[in-house]
């Protein structure tokens, strides 16, 4: 199934609604309009081991890799913004490869799972969807009401003359197309993708092509793993509450998940595993190789802080370099750079949005 020239959607998949989690070019008030011409890199050392998903990020070889310090700024403001960095290292064994995320939440945990409200100009509630996106920058949330916490990681796959020189660039108003080429997005969501048990939609809502209930390898967290090109976004495998996605045949569970919450330091860790390569539907998925260096952009959202769909916190691009070397000896050690510090240091930078889209499962009805 080819996602170019498909329908919207939203009329599309009358049990899926997908909402456009696009964002424009966004500037800081005084800064001068820059096209981004340098790229941290951050490396992915060949490591002996194997992922520990009941302890993401406390394998003995992440000791020996530093932290990069991405700084991110609001998609949207005023409503986005809420988390100004996220550490991220990586890591590879030969066949897969291990990123690794770290970032501070002094709210504490959200596994909220509300409908996206804003609040219209006639002073009532009104939902989010594609056709009101531009003009909402603000999303309605209290103590009671709000939205998943989340990462994502996204992918550029196209030719990289075509990719956006200012960053990861998409567009409002739409179904999440992203603004040139294509992408693989590596999304991870406190709900419905985690696997505690704070998480009551986990795993959201899959089943086979026959209506059964399908479920990750151990039950293990897992990242969504979506795709988006000039026309659309797009969920890639599987089929969820009766409606198919690109390929409904296809394992959804792809990206397996480690992530814990720790109360004491106020952060959040999620460690994401993929193979290199995936056979399956391997035109919308990035495939990995030793040596081959990627464009890829971050995102996170802080929910109970009300973000949520394009309402969130961006990331310039970075290059992701995967190589057969391994870690050097470092200084810096597993707990890395301290968060708080870290978010201030990285406030000001000019970046832009980063799309990512996430499918709204049924939730629970209830108003703020």
């Amino acid at each position: 199934m080819k996602p170019t020239g498909m329908k919207s959607l939203t009329s599309r998949l009358p049990l899926l609604i997908i909402l456009s989690f696009a964002t424009f070019l966004f500037q800081p008030a005084g800064a001068a309009t820059n096209i981004q011409t340098t790229f941290t890199t951050i490396s992915s050392y060949r490591v002996n081991g194997a992922p520990n998903y009941n302890a993401p990020g406390n394998e003995s070889f992440w000791s020996q890799i530093g932290w990069t310090n991405v700084s991110l700024v609001a998609s949207v403001p005023p409503g986005g913004g809420k988390t100004p960095s996220v550490l991220v290292k990586s890591a590879n064994d030969g066949f897969n490869i291990y990123v690794l995320f770290r970032w501070y939440d002094a709210v504490g945990p959200s596994y909220g799972n509300s409908t996206e409200l804003f609040m219209g100009s006639n002073g009532k509630p009104q939902a989010l969807n594609p056709a009101n996106t531009t003009g909402v920058t603000q999303l309605i949330y209290n103590s009671t009401y709000y939205y998943p916490d989340r990462v994502a990681m996204l992918w550029y796959i196209g030719n990289p003359i075509s990719r956006d020189q200012n960053a990861p660039q998409m567009q409002l108003g739409t179904d999440g197309a992203i603004s040139a080429g294509t992408a693989n997005i590596w999304h991870w969501q406190s709900n419905p993708t985690d696997n505690n048990q704070g998480d009551f939609n986990y795993p959201g809502g899959y089943t086979d092509p026959k209506g059964n209930p399908i479920y990750p390898p151990n039950k293990s967290s897992f990242a969504e793993d979506d795709y988006t090109n000039t026309s659309g976004f797009f969920p890639i495998a599987g089929t969820v509450s009766g409606t198919p996605n690109l390929d409904p045949y296809a394992n959804p569970f792809t990206i397996l998940a480690g992530n814990y919450f720790s109360s004491a330091n106020k952060t959040w860790t999620v460690e994401m595993v993929r193979p290199f390569l995936v056979s399956q539907d391997a035109q919308y998925r990035v495939q990995l190789a030793v040596g081959t260096s990627y464009f890829v952009g971050f995102a996170v959202w802080n929910g109970k802080m009300g973000e949520s769909q394009h309402v969130k916190s961006v990331s310039q691009w970075y290059e992701v370099s995967l190589t057969n070397q391994a870690p050097p000896v470092t200084s810096t050690p597993a707990g890395g750079v301290s968060l708080p510090l870290a978010a201030v240091a990285g406030a000001g930078l000019l970046v832009v949005g980063l799309m990512i889209g996430i499918l709204v499962r049924p939730q629970r009805k209830k108003v703020p």
